[in-house]
Formats: structure tokens, C-alpha cells, sequence
């Protein structure tokens, strides 16, 4: 027979919680599991076995339903609190959003001035030593330590600032000498230099150097291809109008050297026939002999 399963008491004291009853829920539990378990089902313990289906079933769910409404009670205080806690939060933060905004707003303004004061600055600097002056700026540079207000500090100016100016400086003058190097040694090359001086931009010298090198060595083989080919066209020439001397009248292949036999005239054969005419008028006959005359066929009359 089914026992019922003792729930645990709630025991809230000066804000503690206890709970009683605890070890009869836990006896009563285990002797539910124990006397339900191990069932052989068969056709004469198919009705029993079910039923300890259902008791162990029931009671894992009235343990559950008691748990899940012990917790509901004990937190419902603190839902409470929280809902009003997590209203306040929202606001705060909402206010605390609203200050940051303005306060970014602030410092990007005050950041812009003293980025403007070290661009003065730096500007001033550029043109008194004859170099590009500096367009980008690393936002770290920019802090409020640097600067004595809107001007940069000596010490950062001597870290930071001179220092690059310096380094414009040199990169400045070893141009200028590249230039006047790729300059001086293009032309003694007999090259046009400025598309060399320019390639100073992302190439080393030595790169420019060895192109210049290869251009001269390209032009040598052109040069000597062109001399070559140029020698070839005066031979053909030469040999040609040897060949035409020694032809004389005669006709050459101008491909193969070859000289083109003229066509002998063909001697078409002559046949020596008798006439008779048997009846003619004078007109007559002498038109017949006309005809003979110019087409050039000899002929003699006897009566």
C-alpha cells in the first residue's frame, strides 16, 4: 500500500530559512523507489506494475510541484526588489549614456585644438628647414600631458617632434643626391633622366642603377641588330646589282639570281600554192590582190 510522501517544512526565522521534515521526505521517497522497483512485467504482474508506474510517477511530480512552489514563495520578495532594482538601473545608465555623449563631444573639441596648436607648430618648423610638413598625426600624441594647453610641450617637441623633423631632414638630402646621381649617370648613358628620378619613389638607387645598366645593354643589341640587318640589305643590294651588270639586257629573279631566258620568236612554216581563178572582173582581181599585198603573202599573175 501506497505511503504518502511527507513534504519538507518551511521555516523562515530572523531571516533565516529552515526547512523541517527533511529526512521523513527522504525516507519516504527511498521506500517508494525501493518497493517499486525491479518489476518483472508479465501477464500476471502487468496490473501491479503499472500501478508502481504511476506511484513512482506521482511522486517525482508532487516533489516537483512542492519544489517549484517553495522557490516561487522564498523569491517572490526578491522579484519585487529586483523589478525595482532593474528600473532604477536602466535610468542610470541611461543618465550616465547621455553625460559620456557630451563628455566625447568635449574631448574630441579640445583634442582638435591641440592638434591644430601642434600643426602650427610643426608647419612653422617644416618651412624653416625646407621639407614637407608632417599631415598625419598618432592620436596617443594627442593627449592632454603633452601640452600646455593648446601648445606642445618642450619635452614632447624634443622626444617626439624634432626627432621626426630630423628624419624629413635627412630623407630630403639623401634624395637630392640620389637624383643628382641617377641624373648624372642616365645622361652619361645618353639617356633622358627624369623617368629614372622618378622611379626614386619606390625604387632603391641600386634598382635604378641596374635598370639604367639594362638599358644600355638593350640598346647595344638593338644597335647591333640594327647594324646587322642594315649590312644584310647593302649585300642583297650589292649582289643584285652585280647581277644586273653581268646580265646585261637580260632579265634577273630578283628572288632566286636566276636569269629569265627571253622567248624566241616562233618561225611559222610557208607553203607555196597554185591559184587558179577561174573567172574574175578586173575590179575583182585587183582586190584580191590587194589583199594578198597587205597581209604581206607574195604572188605573181600569169594570163
Amino acid at each position: 500500500m501506497a505511503n504518502e510522501l511527507a513534504q519538507p517544512k518551511v521555516d523562515v526565522k530572523d531571516g533565516q530559512i529552515n526547512f523541517k521534515n527533511v529526512d521523513q521526505f527522504k525516507s519516504d521517497f527511498e521506500q517508494i523507489i525501493q518497493r517499486n522497483s525491479n518489476f518483472i512485467v508479465t501477464d500476471e504482474t502487468l496490473t501491479g506494475s503499472k500501478k508502481a508506474r504511476a506511484e513512482l510517477r506521482n511522486a517525482a511530480k508532487e516533489s516537483a510541484s512542492w519544489r517549484s512552489k517553495i522557490k516561487a514563495e522564498l523569491l517572490k520578495p526578491f522579484d519585487e526588489v529586483a523589478e525595482i532594482a532593474i528600473s532604477f538601473e536602466k535610468k542610470a545608465k541611461s543618465a550616465a549614456d547621455a553625460i559620456d555623449s557630451d563628455v566625447k563631444v568635449f574631448d574630441e573639441a579640445e583634442k582638435q585644438k591641440r592638434l591644430d596648436g601642434l600643426k602650427n607648430y610643426i608647419d612653422a618648423r617644416a618651412k624653416e628647414l625646407g621639407i614637407e610638413t608632417i599631415t598625419e598625426f598618432n592620436d596617443k600624441h594627442l593627449i592632454k600631458g603633452n601640452f600646455n594647453g593648446t601648445k606642445p610641450k618642450q619635452k614632447f617637441i624634443d622626444e617626439f617632434i624634432e626627432p621626426e623633423l630630423a628624419r624629413l631632414v635627412s630623407e630630403k638630402e639623401l634624395k637630392i643626391a640620389n637624383i643628382a646621381a641617377v641624373r648624372n649617370y642616365a645622361e652619361s648613358k645618353g639617356f633622358d633622366p627624369e623617368g629614372y628620378i622618378h622611379s626614386l619613389d619606390f625604387k632603391t638607387l641600386a634598382q635604378i642603377m641596374g635598370d639604367i645598366d639594362g638599358d644600355v645593354e638593350r640598346k647595344k643589341k638593338r644597335e647591333e641588330a640594327e647594324k646587322a640587318i642594315a649590312e644584310m640589305e647593302a649585300q642583297k643590294e650589292q649582289e643584285r646589282l652585280e647581277r644586273a651588270k653581268s646580265a646585261g639586257d637580260k632579265k634577273v629573279d630578283e628572288e632566286t639570281g636566276e636569269i629569265i631566258q627571253n622567248p624566241q620568236p616562233v618561225v611559222e612554216k610557208t607553203y607555196n600554192r597554185t591559184l587558179y581563178i577561174i573567172e574574175a572582173t578586173s575590179a575583182e582581181l585587183n582586190q584580191l590582190a590587194n589583199y594578198m599585198k597587205s597581209n604581206g603573202i607574195a604572188f605573181r599573175g600569169e594570163k
